[in-house]
């Protein structure tokens, strides 16, 4: 029986780039037949065979994850920090955000109560949350409750917000060495408390130093398109990923 890694037609880069490096099957539809080992790479879906071995990430917790709301309440539930929930506009800045996302994609800042209506009804958002006032934002992989990389979310030259810090207003990720241990610790927390295997955690830091966890990626974006060409480019997450997960298929 082979292993098998199941991405979704979202994460297909990075899942088929893990697929050739690892030198397993994988795909979007599930195995044809009953696969040993799975990593769930982002999928929720049923597989038509299940594991006769080991599962890295289980479907219920890919659902945990993936839903952002129910996530954020499974966390603030676990007393992970995260922003206030909030169901209608009481006069602050808040951020309306879509139930599935990804790449930061699904972001509206909210100034009014009309602006509210018009993201529920007309963008589809489903939750809402109080806007925090942001000096740092981190992300951190993590892999059975072990940080192997964190990175930081910087602003490029072509920066197009200051509040919506995703990859289309400019911003990007770069790796850094010194990431704080309280930084760490609230990553693992929330990986824990949605029963996550392994993931990318995004993490804010406040203007009063407060931290709080945004959300938690089953599937995060490790390698990159190289413009005019096929070839993918590999992150330093990348490899991380990969050495954990070849351990772990062959334990």
């Amino acid at each position: 029986m082979a292993d098998y890694i199941f991405y979704h037609g979202k994460s297909s880069v990075t899942g088929k780039e893990l697929k050739r490096v690892l030198g397993i099957d994988g795909g979007t539809e599930g195995p044809s037949s009953r696969p040993n080992k799975v990593i769930r790479w982002g999928n929720r879906a049923d597989m038509r065979f299940n594991a006769s071995g080991a599962v890295l990430n289980t479907k219920a917790a890919c659902n945990n994850a993936s839903d952002k709301e129910r996530a954020l309440t499974l966390m603030a539930a676990a007393h992970v920090n995260v922003p206030p929930a909030m169901t209608r506009f009481d006069g602050n800045l808040l951020i309306g955000r879509t139930a599935t996302h990804m790449q930061g994609n699904g972001a509206f800042l909210i100034t009014s109560q009309r602006d509210f209506d018009l993201a529920k009804n007309s963008l589809g958002c489903s939750h809402f949350m109080v806007y925090v006032p942001t000096i740092r934002e981190y992300r951190v992989y993590v892999f059975k409750n072990e940080v192997i990389a964190v990175s930081e979310k910087r602003m490029t030259d072509h920066c197009t917000s200051l509040h919506i810090r995703n990859f289309g207003s400019g911003w990007v990720f770069h790796y850094i060495d010194d990431a704080p241990d309280e930084i760490k610790a609230i990553a693992k927390a929330a990986m824990s408390c949605l029963g996550l295997d392994f993931g990318a955690v995004d993490v804010i830091k406040s203007v009063n130093n407060n931290l709080y966890v945004l959300e938690v990626n089953t599937a995060p974006s490790l390698v990159k398109i190289r413009e005019g060409s096929e070839e993918v480019e590999q992150m330093p997450a990348f490899q991380m990923y990969v050495n954990k997960f070849r351990e772990w298929l062959h334990a």
